[in-house]
């Protein structure tokens, strides 16, 4: 079968995707900072909100190009082997990495690390990333579930039905975010062993409270046409949805910052699972893949094609670049008096550059290409 042609898009979507996730790991460094002040925050908030798309525009350019690709046949085995050596082979080898890694330095493992070794590699909580990990593993492993249950639907009916069970799905899935707490609260008087645990403790890596994503890249993977039309369509409604929801956010991110014993600058106010949230994430990734579509300067492109084509490595190995890239800021940038914003931009930037660069460097070794993943090769004249 012919390969089909690739969606120019999604090169340059993985790219900002993956710079909108280290963004906000440098962010919630540096709202911590004593020096941080109430402006800082503001300034801070606003950039959290602009790069909150990352994990679920992720989650669709997964669900997009794996229905565009897949053929009439799902060939299971072979699907779930490029997912072993290209995902599943990293994601351990970067976690024997965090798990011996200490404040102190590498540390190592002995026999009686390995059961809280093997429960941290099933749950990804080696590092504070690898929830996102485990939960798209889910997706691999579900996908011909996925995959009859859409094409299914594409099938049976027409352009107008298939935009109903989309906007039916949505509905589901917002019912959902909203009753998160009560089904944890169910769950946890079940206490059922294990599922108690999926719906509870590791309620933010389960595929269910993310689904819809997916499932709006498989719509968009499988009609790009038609997903391109509504784009254009729809294009005042989900950028006016994504400015004033950006703005209600940040607004209430500012209360947050209100405390009686002064300012303190915390997000959790704006969780990725809660309705309103997922109604201004849908808006974000319909925004950046316009974006995308947008984007004529070819230099941007193909930077941004770069490296989105190391993103999988850079992703893995981004919170130890970050952890060296905080070394400038605590001998340099302070000593020059630059602000926290300033010198989070400034930090974000080297922990981008030294993610992207160290996965392409890595491989090209060919016996080392297992470390992070399959990266293909970036068109720069595009």
């Amino acid at each position: 079968m012919p390969l089909k042609e690739r969606i120019a898009e999604i090169e340059s979507l993985r790219g900002i995707a993956f710079a909108a996730v280290v963004l906000q790991h440098s962010i919630a460094h540096f709202s911590l900072v004593p020096e941080a002040g109430l402006e800082d925050g503001v300034l801070l908030a606003i950039l959290l909100m602009t790069s909150k798309f990352a994990v679920p525009l992720f989650i669709f350019i997964t669900g997009m190009v794996l229905f565009y690709n897949t053929g009439e046949q799902l060939k299971y085995g072979r699907f779930m082997q490029k997912r072993l050596t290209d995902v599943i082979a990293p994601y351990v080898v970067w976690s024997l990495v965090y798990f011996t890694l200490t404040p102190q330095g590498w540390a190592g493992i002995s026999w009686q690390d390995l059961p809280e070794l093997g429960l941290k590699l099933l749950t990804g909580k080696t590092t504070s990333h690898f929830w996102y990990i485990i939960m798209l593993i889910q997706f691999y492993l579900l996908f011909p579930l996925f995959l009859k249950a859409v094409r299914y639907v594409y099938n049976r009916y027409d352009s107008r039905g298939r935009l109903v069970a989309v906007l039916i799905t949505g509905a589901v899935y917002l019912v959902l975010a909203d009753q998160l707490r009560n089904i944890a609260r169910v769950m946890e008087r079940l206490n059922i062993p294990v599922l108690t645990d999926v719906f509870t403790t590791y309620a933010d890596r389960n595929f269910l409270y993310f689904f819809f994503y997916f499932v709006l890249g498989a719509a968009a993977g499988l009609s790009v046409k038609s997903w391109n039309m509504w784009i254009h369509r729809l294009r005042w409604v989900y950028w006016t949805v994504f400015i004033i929801m950006g703005l209600r956010f940040t607004y209430l991110l500012m209360l947050e910052f209100q405390k009686p014993e002064g300012i303190q600058i915390s997000f959790y106010t704006v969780s990725l699972i809660r309705p309103d949230m997922a109604l201004f994430l849908i808006a974000s990734i319909m925004v950046m893949y316009q974006l995308a579509g947008k984007l004529h300067n070819h230099l941007a492109v193909g930077w941004l094609g770069w490296i989105g084509s190391v993103s999988y490595g850079g992703y893995l190995m981004h919170m130890l670049m970050l952890r060296y890239s905080y070394i400038p800021d605590e001998y340099v940038y302070v000593a020059w008096g630059l602000n926290p914003t300033l010198r989070m931009i400034l930090t974000w930037a080297l922990a981008l550059a030294l993610s992207c660069v160290l996965t392409w460097c890595i491989s090209r070794v060919s016996w080392l290409k297992w470390i992070v993943g399959t990266v293909p090769k970036a068109n720069f004249r595009k």
